[in-house]
């Protein structure tokens, strides 16, 4: 099997629209031998980014990633720190390529699903590798159609560091709003939401509880962004997570714009959660 996988249309095999070979290399990597299996990926260089940019290759390389950096955690957690380090230096052409090219894939259809695999999967260093070069670039990222879900996976697995850069982003000099309304970004303040930490949930809750209506020309951001086709699931999700006093607050400022809400197509959803969620408490 294994000189059959490797041969001169390798390539071919994992690209090209050939699904079913594609599917057998991926079972390869995932059932065979640990020695099979890094003797297969050797062939992958020079091809990680074509694999990656491709709609078949790059469910080979995330394949890569993930079991590799198995088999480099299993030796670590048995105390083979020597064995495991070799296992992750062996794809470390693939990290290398992630890394030298990190916003362009993160903003491709397929590369962004290979970045995130590197953050979910990777040892410490190789992870932290790929983390650094995309917060180098997150800005841009929060506002791209793919790249917005490798920065929602940096949430989920990022450092405190890593998550603190994000939050500056979205909330400095009333970005908020913006962000909030944002076809794309607003999916990372949602996951933000869902999944930071008490301490950067608040920090969101506080940058929507903004009022400046007693100024010429203020606004009340959740007021604002509850009126807005998009941004009305982020103040949704703000209504699901909240709790104790930023809860009181925040259900405090939407009831007293009821009447200005209810006529708003997407206040409307607002004012239906904030009494679902009153009526479940009230239970």
């Amino acid at each position: 099997m294994m000189k059959h996988l490797i041969s001169s249309d390798f390539k071919f095999h994992c690209t090209h629209n050939h699904h079913n070979r594609c599917r057998v290399i991926q079972k390869a990597i995932r059932c065979l031998a640990r020695e099979d299996v890094s003797k297969l990926i050797l062939e992958f260089h020079d091809k990680v980014i074509p694999f990656t940019h491709d709609p078949n290759g790059n469910h080979v390389i995330q394949r890569s990633i993930q079991v590799m950096s198995s088999f480099a955690k299993m030796e670590e957690a048995a105390n083979n720190p020597d064995i495991a380090s070799s296992l992750s230096d062996q794809m470390q052409f693939i990290i290398d390529d992630i890394v030298n090219n990190t916003e362009s894939l993160s903003s491709h259809r397929y590369g962004c699903r290979v970045v995130q695999r590197a953050i979910e999967h990777c040892v410490d260093d190789q992870k932290n590798e790929v983390l650094e070069k995309i917060i180098s670039c997150h800005k841009s990222l929060v506002v791209d159609q793919y790249g917005n879900y490798v920065i929602q996976q940096v949430l989920v697995c990022g450092s405190e560091d890593h998550l603190s850069a994000i939050l500056k982003t979205l909330t400095e000099n009333d970005a908020l709003l913006k962000f909030s309304k944002h076809k794309y970004a607003s999916n990372v303040v949602e996951a933000i939401l869902e999944h930071g930490k008490p301490d950067h949930k608040e920090t969101i809750l506080k940058s929507l509880l903004k009022d400046t209506r007693a100024e010429k020309g203020g606004y009340c951001c959740v007021i604002e962004l509850s009126k807005d086709s998009i941004a009305n699931y982020v103040v949704n999700k703000a209504i699901e997570v909240s709790k104790d006093e930023l809860r009181k607050d925040l259900f405090e400022v939407i009831e007293s714009s009821r009447p200005e809400l209810s006529k708003s197509q997407y206040g409307k959803y607002v004012l239906q959660k904030l009494d679902k969620c009153v009526s479940s408490s009230n239970k």
